[in-house]
């Protein structure tokens, strides 16, 4: 790999936005080749001035257009410079309060037949993992983290023991959205606001997995609906606060 340089991004623009575009140009200029592992978050954060969460989600962006790929424990690798004309969600889509509800929809319709399936087909195995990553999620709560990562590897697990290879794709893929959505949810909140705010969402976790390890698809798809409609419903509460200050 040649040296890896990426300018700071402009703070009048999308960082995430900037930050992807830029890291678009190595990979299409081919500084950045085809299998080779993209620089750690750390050296990209240190070299462009954004936060951690700034750069998951430009390499999210990367990811959905087939730029790059994630490898369990081996970290981001380049896989072309053609990027993917196929159906495409731009992070700077999720910086939208309206669209966030919007994609929350989109998950809810997909992610209620996930969780039924899953409740039918999982493995001991599989339901190990689900609650191994409730775990993780409530270790990240306590230590006030952000916790999206845990959020989205709960989803994951429950679509990869769903028998669709399709829905760990979808969930791959529209993961991304978890992230700024939320952080449009909890940017006002204190400390206590925070944990109550993510205490709840980890007990509509924990009803999805009684659900689904008690094999009652009926259960898990109406946990699911239940967990992202609540979603949704807190999203346009801060809707409606915005809008109210507008007037």
């Amino acid at each position: 790999m040649q040296d890896f340089n990426i300018s700071p991004v402009q703070k009048s623009k999308s960082l995430t936005n900037e930050l992807a575009e830029s890291l678009r140009d190595e990979i299409l200029s081919g500084k950045l080749k085809r299998g080779e592992k993209l620089p750690s978050s750390k050296t990209i954060e240190e070299q462009a001035g954004v936060s951690r969460s700034v750069v998951r989600e430009a390499v999210a962006q990367l990811r959905a257009h087939g730029l790059v790929e994630s490898r369990q424990g081996a970290g981001v690798f380049v896989t072309g410079n053609n990027p993917q004309k196929a159906f495409v969600i731009d992070c700077v889509e999720y910086e939208s309060i309206h669209n966030a509800i919007n994609i929350l929809q989109l998950r809810m319709a997909v992610e209620t037949e996930i969780a039924a399936k899953s409740a039918v087909l999982r493995s001991e195995e599989q339901l190990a993992e689900i609650k191994r990553c409730m775990v993780e999620m409530e270790g990240a709560i306590a230590q006030d983290l952000e916790s999206a990562d845990e959020d989205l590897n709960f989803h994951l697990a429950i679509a990869e023991s769903s028998g669709n290879p399709y829905f760990s794709r979808f969930i791959k893929y529209i993961g991304s959205a978890v992230v700024p959505g939320r952080s449009l949810v909890t940017a006002e909140m204190n400390a206590t606001e925070r944990e109550t705010f993510f205490n709840s969402i980890q007990d509509e976790h924990r009803d999805i997995t009684r659900a689904i390890e008690l094999g009652s698809a009926e259960m898990a798809s109406a946990a699911m609906k239940a967990h992202l409609g609540a979603s949704v419903k807190r999203h346009e509460s801060v809707a409606k606060k915005y809008a109210a200050v507008k007037a």
